[in-house]
């Protein structure tokens, strides 16, 4: 087969025609190029506006939870800790009661008993039909307050009213009670099988603070004929661990555990418990010769 020869103005036209395509295909090439580019562009931003609507929404609606409590390390507020001992609120000295700053001395017979309200303020810890985990952690270490004035013991507690202590506050506060002989920290249980029930003790592995985790367990129990849930321990409870005295956290109750829940908000009940705890701490400690 022959090769076609062209006259010059069909080449011409040819390649007129040819070089038309050329630019009209470059022109949809960059079209396309262009609408991908702000396509792209969109989907990222839609991504960072979903990803900050997440954040906000998630902020919003988590609730205070202990992992927020064991990191705060410094939201003590300002006279909202108080001072008490077993004759006067004046014979517990110290620089700085209201913030827990110092060193804080007492001139009680027995020496000092370090009480730990649970959670408080914005932090309600486990919630029953009827009340929060934070007022009768409250309840019952007021309680144990007067009962271990009564036996001779000093008190210094982290809180007395409605109010927020970080747990690195707790444990720093009681390390600042200078010949500290104790740290009680009150808490109530609670789990998803509302049949769990009883009292146990958490503690870190150490002789001291299993003795008095079992001594208070064993007594808690039998004053109130609540199972008895043992001694547990934990290596990083914050509270225990970072407290240089013997310490140990009572989960007096179940509030889970609609049974349990009514005796734990029940005042001769409570009483019940600070009793025990009370004669817990004076086989403990006891008294001096």
């Amino acid at each position: 087969m022959g090769t076609r020869t062209y006259k010059s103005d069909e080449f011409d036209r040819f390649s007129e025609r040819e070089a038309r395509k050329r630019e009209w295909y470059e022109r949809e090439m960059k079209k396309k190029r262009q609408a991908l580019a702000i396509l792209i562009g969109m989907g990222l931003a839609a991504i960072a506006v979903l990803v900050v609507i997440i954040v906000l929404l998630v902020k919003l609606f988590s609730p205070k939870d202990t992992a927020e409590v064991e990191n705060n390390l410094s939201n003590t507020p300002s006279g909202e800790i108080s001072l008490v001992d077993n004759q006067s609120d004046d014979a517990i000295y110290g620089s700085g009661s209201g913030s827990g700053s110092g060193i804080i001395g007492t001139t009680s017979e027995r020496g000092l008993i370090v009480i730990d309200a649970g959670h408080g303020g914005y932090d309600s810890g486990c919630i029953s039909a009827t009340k929060y985990e934070k007022d009768i952690d409250l309840d019952i270490a007021l309680v144990l307050a007067d009962k271990l004035r009564d036996k001779g013991f000093g008190v210094y507690m982290t809180r007395t009213d409605d109010s927020f202590v970080g747990i690195n506050d707790r444990a720093d506060l009681a390390n600042k009670c200078e010949g500290a002989l104790a740290l009680i920290s009150i808490h109530q249980n609670s789990s998803d099988k509302a049949s769990d029930e009883g009292v146990e003790v958490w503690t870190s592995k150490t002789d001291e603070n299993e003795q008095l985790a079992q001594l208070i367990v064993d007594e808690v129990s039998s004053r109130t004929g609540a199972i008895n849930g043992g001694v547990k321990t934990k290596d990083n409870l914050v509270i225990c661990s970072k407290a240089e005295m013997p310490a140990v956290v009572v989960e007096c109750g179940y509030l889970s555990n609609k049974r349990e829940a009514q005796n734990l908000s029940d005042e001769a009940y409570q009483d019940k418990i600070a009793t025990a705890i009370v004669s817990a701490v004076d086989t403990f400690i006891p008294p001096k010769k």
